[in-house]
């Protein structure tokens, strides 16, 4: 086995199922993937912070803070799409798990709206970003891998990234929204806040403005609180991400180096995920979602080195399983919001991972 090439895409599919882990990510505008192997498999750390006093690897960090992040160390790296063979055999297994997730139909999801939109009236809360599972099906796990690929070609300035997670599942994404970049002593950051179709033209509406703003001012405050000095903001625009476009605001700022390690997690969760203010939010999430997020809405990347890594939040993303793929999509909830242009708006977002399915599909991946 040792010698010889391999493509990434065989070494992928050698290895899902194994203990053997492993994530392939490709970095905004960049076009060549970079691959982490490691038979250690994700570990469990406390803080993200850990990984900033030397260690290279891939965060995978859950929605919640109060689940540990996971660390893959950097044991084995690779380049591109076509290699030397590492020489990896069949490992001991670890199955693909069974999905035990039900998606809520159409009705269920607005009524669920309609009690968040009551509870804002209320007074509990500002905003409350409620999302929902939606599933497809999938006839073989190994059939996933050339999503990747896929995703890569139609997405080029999306963070896009394939994960093998032994006992915890296998996971993949296009994601089109920055944590945070840290590059020596300078972070950037953005608020992506704020959703209407593609297709949609004129000025943006007040919700979408006032959701937007919200993130904003938590992005200004945790860097100021972190201890970020020249702190910076960008002119708003709109972005476009596949089949929606959002408000988009970049930040810098120059960060010491003792600060750097928590700043990823006092960014996280921002209210472009969670809503605001954050504990009220996460109160009604949990008594509204009836469902497990897991990575969802978390975030992930790379850590290069202490002075470099690279964290995007896990958004337009799917967890594969046995017989079928479970598509993540939400929207931010406001006391303006209508709750049949909610649903709407998650269909619109789902798009980016049930098309490249559907297109698997007809080329007979599936």
């Amino acid at each position: 086995m040792n010698g010889g090439t391999i493509t990434l895409k065989a070494l992928q599919q050698r290895l899902l199922g194994t203990q053997t882990a492993f994530v392939s990510y490709r970095l905004p505008g960049e076009t060549a993937p970079e691959s982490i192997v490691s038979a250690k498999g994700f570990i469990e750390i406390p803080h993200i912070r850990e990984v900033f006093k030397g260690k290279s690897g891939f965060i995978m960090a859950p929605f919640l803070k109060s689940r540990p992040p996971l660390f893959l160390d950097a044991e084995l790296t690779l380049s591109g799409t076509q290699f030397t063979d590492p020489g990896i055999g069949r490992q001991e297994a670890s199955p693909v798990p069974e999905c035990r997730i039900t998606a809520p139909g159409k009705e269920e999801y607005i009524e669920k709206l309609l009690q968040v939109i009551s509870g804002i009236n209320a007074g509990k809360a500002d905003k409350v970003v409620i999302s929902r599972p939606i599933a497809a099906p999938v006839a073989n796990p190994e059939l996933v891998i050339p999503v990747f690929e896929q995703l890569c070609a139609d997405y080029p300035h999306a963070f896009v990234y394939l994960a093998w997670m032994p006992g915890y599942g296998l996971w993949t994404g296009a994601s089109p929204e920055l944590l945070l970049n840290i590059e020596t002593n300078k972070v950037t950051t953005m608020a992506l806040a704020g959703t209407r179709p593609a297709a949609g033209s004129g000025a943006w509406g007040t919700k979408e403005i006032d959701e937007h703003e919200w993130v904003c001012r938590h992005i200004e405050e945790k860097l100021a609180a972190s201890g970020c000095n020249e702190i910076s903001r960008s002119e708003t625009e709109t972005m476009t991400a596949g089949t929606v476009v959002h408000l988009k605001t970049g930040f810098k700022a120059i960060v010491e180096n003792k600060s750097k390690g928590i700043l990823p997690e006092a960014l996280h969760p921002t209210p472009a995920v969670c809503g605001w203010p954050e504990k009220a939010a996460l109160d009604i999430i949990k008594n509204a979602e009836n469902y497990d997020r897991s990575f969802y809405t978390g975030f992930l990347g790379p850590v290069k080195s202490p002075n470099q890594a690279e964290f995007f939040v896990n958004l337009r993303c799917m967890q594969i399983f046995q017989d079928k793929a479970i598509v993540y999509a939400g929207g931010g909830i406001t006391a303006a919001s209508d709750p049949l242009a909610e649903w709407e708006e998650t269909v619109l977002k789902s798009q980016t991972m049930l098309t490249v399915i559907r297109k698997m599909q007809n080329l007979a991946y599936f």
